[in-house]
C-alpha cells in the first residue's frame, strides 16, 4: 500500500542540491575539512545512461576525508554546470561519485570544466573517449587505457575547495550527500563539448535554497594534500584493493596507521632524548676533555726505535 502522505523529499527537502556558493560567506575550515587522493588507473568503461554519460571507475580508487574512506565508483557530467559560485555558471560539471564501504554515505566531488583547446591533463583525459561516447539509451562500450591515465587528472592543478552538505542533483534527491566543490576549474577541448552535450539532457534542476546550511572553504595548500597517493598501484579487484594495494581501507586502519606513526616518532624522539642526556653526562664528567688530554699526549709522545 502507498503512503498518500510520503513526503517528496525532491520537493520538500530541505538539504537540496544545487546551490549557489556564496564565495564571501564561507567558512574557512582547514584541517577540519581534510582530503587526500589515491586515485589509481582505469579501464574507461562507458554507459549511455538516459541521456547522460558515466564513466564507471575500476575498483580501487578512493580518498580519505575527515579520516573517512570513500570509494570511487563512477564519473558522470552535468552540460551546463549544475552548481554555481557567485551566480557565474561554467559549461560542464564533473562529478565524482563516492560511497564509504562502511556507512554507504555518499560523497560527490564536482569539478567545473572550462571549454578551450588549451593543452592539459584533464583535456588529455577526456579526449581519450570524446569521439567514443555510446549515443543510444543501455549502450555501454569499453576503452583500454594506458596506466598513464587516472581520474586525478580531471582535478585542477590548484585543489582548494568549498563543502556543504547537500543532495543528489536528480531523482530520488537522496539528501545527507557530502559535497566538495573544487573553486578552480579544469578544462578540456571544444571537440569534446560538442560530443557530450549532443547526448547529455538538459533538464538541470534550478538552484536550491541554503536553508540555514553553512559552506565550508579549504585552501587544501598543504604539500600532503597536493599528491596523488594512488599513482604507483593499479589494482582490478576488490582482493588487491583490501590486501595489496589500499594503504588506508577503513577508519580502523586509518586510527591504526596513526596510532603506529605516533608509536614510531615517540620512539625516535626518545632515542634522540636518551642520547642527548648521554652526551650531557658524559660532559658533567669530563669525558671529552680527560679523552682530549690523552689523545693530546699520545699524539705528543717521541717513538724510539731501537737501530739493529
Amino acid at each position: 500500500m502507498i503512503n498518500i502522505n510520503m513526503v517528496n523529499i525532491c520537493v520538500k527537502g530541505k538539504l537540496q542540491s544545487p546551490i549557489d556558493i556564496k564565495s564571501k560567506k564561507s567558512i574557512k575550515c582547514g584541517a577540519l575539512c581534510d582530503l587526500i587522493f589515491y586515485y589509481r588507473t582505469s579501464t574507461c568503461n562507458l554507459v549511455n545512461n538516459n541521456k547522460n554519460i558515466i564513466l564507471d571507475y575500476d575498483t580501487g580508487s578512493y580518498i580519505v576525508y575527515n579520516t573517512q574512506v570513500y570509494e570511487l565508483n563512477k564519473i558522470s557530467f552535468s552540460v551546463p554546470a549544475a552548481h554555481t559560485i557567485d551566480n557565474y555558471s561554467y559549461p560542464i560539471e564533473v562529478h565524482f561519485n563516492h560511497r564509504c564501504p562502511d556507512t554507504a554515505e555518499i560523497l560527490i566531488i564536482s569539478v567545473f570544466l572550462d571549454v578551450n583547446d588549451a593543452t592539459s591533463k584533464s583535456g588529455l583525459f577526456l579526449d581519450l573517449f570524446s569521439n567514443s561516447m555510446p549515443l543510444k539509451k543501455g549502450e555501454q562500450k569499453q576503452i583500454n587505457t594506458p596506466d598513464s591515465w587516472r581520474a586525478y587528472d580531471l582535478l585542477p592543478e590548484l585543489k582548494s575547495f568549498y563543502t556543504y552538505k547537500g543532495s543528489l542533483v536528480r531523482s530520488p534527491c537522496t539528501e545527507n550527500v557530502t559535497w566538495i566543490v573544487m573553486d578552480n576549474p579544469s578544462n578540456c577541448s571544444n571537440a569534446f563539448y560538442d560530443n557530450l552535450k549532443k547526448i547529455i539532457s538538459k533538464d538541470l534542476r534550478s538552484i536550491k535554497p541554503l536553508n540555514g546550511r553553512k559552506i565550508y572553504y579549504n585552501l587544501n595548500t598543504n604539500n600532503k594534500n597536493k599528491r596523488n597517493y594512488g599513482d604507483t598501484f593499479r589494482c582490478y579487484s576488490d582482493k588487491e584493493f583490501r590486501k595489496s594495494c589500499a594503504k588506508l581501507t577503513s577508519h580502523k586502519d586509518i586510527i591504526g596507521a596513526r596510532h603506529k606513526h605516533l608509536l614510531t616518532l615517540t620512539l625516535t624522539m626518545s632515542v634522540f632524548l636518551l642520547l642527548v642526556l648521554f652526551i650531557l653526562w658524559l660532559a658533567q664528567q669530563d669525558f671529552f676533555s680527560n679523552t682530549a688530554d690523552k689523545i693530546s699526549k699520545f699524539l705528543s709522545t717521541k717513538l724510539f726505535i731501537k737501530r739493529a
